[in-house]
């Protein structure tokens, strides 16, 4: 036997696994020695305050509000030209007028008595350094611009232009038209997206807000319709020009008053958009089959707060708490713990006589009754479970920091301040946000929780290849159950006139 040459033989393995465990050692004393910011994560500390620039308003002689938010600094200032209107003036069974006539204000204009067609006013907006963005929201619709500060004249004037002395183009309507139509099939073929619209009828009934664009009303749209939205909506006492940036009070009086200026106002009483309270669907669980679907959507719906309530606030926390991003209740009990998502979430939207809070999520079409027990027993237990403390400080500096950010932008900040005009809401309180979100507690998250989202009424639609999944409980057995085929979402019952 050769003992020493066989001891010999073992060493170099011994020595490997030795330097393993040291090293393994060494790094278990970084983990724990480490520094936090350097060697480790950094510690979440105070959440900073938020920078708030002042906000100048006033109105021209001929009812024009100029908003300005000076940001001296950086050379870009962002200018846009909003109109009062949007989607809640559609006229009933024209659903989709007010986005298609804000498509068409960029798409060919008068320009100093010339016809100016769509591609000339991209390339004069892109000569700029700059794109010119148009859409239509619930309320409003307008076109938005951001240049550096030399070119800010010429950009007005072009805004002008386009809000004011549109083409209105036949053949561009038609475009717009076809291209609306595109991505309306592809969403009605998209169980999120069809979910979400499903959702939005169930929520509000026949009331302007759940009105849905379809590719009938789309195809009952004429030019005729286009000119006569224009004309009612486009007006200054109807309109805000909204400069954020680096410009300062005077500059914008004399180029609101020499692009804006001469723009008469019509005559007559403003026209007003009638906000109304949600009508709920009867059904309290819509299930619609979607042949050939890859997963089925699980969304709940139910009520939130308007633009003028008080806990719109505590509803934002509330909202964070459950949907709120990658640590909210929904998306760590559906994603995370029990992997039946790629993700879960939820978000608020805040009307003028009612809101809409919305959850939503894909799966599987075999998890598709347990994912929806699970979110409303996550709701549920909102309710009965408050959030901690530190679980509540991380959804309030996750909204504070999102604002924050919003602000950090010239568009974003434009973007802020313009949503409160459209609101009718005061703008000086665009500051009080951080403070108001910061105030929320635990007990009014779970209050709201209570008041807001109980289960009874509380709506559920599942979109996917239903037939996939076995009829066992899970599901309402009142659903109403319906094919696609069948689906109408201009009708109050979504259910297609027999022919």
């Amino acid at each position: 036997m050769h003992p020493a040459p066989l001891k010999a033989a073992r060493r170099p393995g011994f020595l490997l696994s030795a330097l393993a465990a040291l090293l393994l050692a060494g790094l278990a004393q970084v983990a724990v020695a480490g520094t936090p910011g350097v060697d480790l994560p950094p510690l979440p500390g105070p959440t900073p305050p938020v920078a708030v620039p002042q906000v100048h308003e006033e109105r021209l002689p001929n009812g024009l509000t100029l908003i300005v938010v000076p940001r001296p600094g950086v050379p870009l200032v962002s200018a846009r030209l909003l109109l009062r209107g949007g989607a809640l003036a559609d006229p009933p069974r024209h659903a989709g007028l007010a986005e298609l006539t804000a498509n068409l204000l960029g798409k060919g204009a008068w320009r100093g008595g010339r016809r100016v067609d769509a591609a000339t006013l991209v390339r004069q907006a892109e000569a700029l350094g700059a794109s010119l963005d148009a859409g239509a929201g619930a309320t409003s619709l307008g076109v938005a611009m951001t240049v550096t500060t030399p070119h800010l004249d010429e950009a007005l004037a072009l805004i002008a232009d386009v809000v004011r002395r549109p083409l209105l183009a036949a053949n561009e309507l038609e475009r717009s038209r076809a291209q609306m139509a595109d991505g309306l099939r592809l969403a009605l073929a998209d169980p999120s997206a069809l979910a979400s619209m499903v959702a939005r009828r169930v929520h509000w009934g026949v009331r302007p807000e759940g009105a849905i664009t379809t590719p009938a009303s789309l195809a009952r749209l004429t030019p005729a319709d286009v000119r006569a939205f224009h004309r009612r909506w486009a007006r200054p006492d109807q309109a805000a020009l909204l400069l954020s940036g680096d410009v300062d009070l005077p500059l914008a009086r004399r180029l609101a008053q020499r692009w804006f200026g001469s723009w008469p106002q019509p005559g007559g009483p403003a026209p007003v958009v009638e906000a109304r309270e949600p009508v709920s669907q009867a059904a309290s669980t819509v299930l619609l089959q979607l042949p050939g679907a890859g997963q089925s959507s699980v969304a709940l719906v139910g009520g939130f707060s308007t633009q003028g309530d008080d806990d719109r606030r505590i509803g934002q926390v509330a909202n964070a708490v459950l949907g709120g991003g990658y640590s909210s209740r929904l998306n760590q009990e559906v994603r995370i713990r029990r992997g039946l998502a790629y993700g879960a979430g939820s978000r608020g939207e805040a009307g003028e006589r009612g809101g809409m809070w919305l959850a939503r999520t894909q799966t599987d079409h075999r998890n598709a009754p347990q994912v929806l027990q699970v979110m409303r027993a996550e709701v549920a237990r909102l309710a009965e479970q408050p959030p901690g403390a530190e679980e509540l400080a991380a959804r309030k500096a996750s909204l504070v920091g999102g604002f924050a950010r919003q602000l950090d932008t010239t568009a974003g900040l434009g973007a802020a301040v313009g949503e409160l005009w459209v609101q009718r809401r005061p703008l000086e309180s665009l500051g009080t946000l951080p403070a108001q979100i910061e105030a929320v507690q635990a007990a009014q998250v779970a209050d709201y929780a209570r008041r807001r989202w109980a289960a009874v009424t509380l709506r559920a639609v599942v979109v996917g290849d239903l037939a996939e999944v076995a009829p066992e409980p899970g599901f309402d057995p009142q659903a109403l159950r319906l094919d696609v085929a069948e689906l109408d979402l201009e009708r109050p019952d979504l259910r297609s006139p027999p022919r």
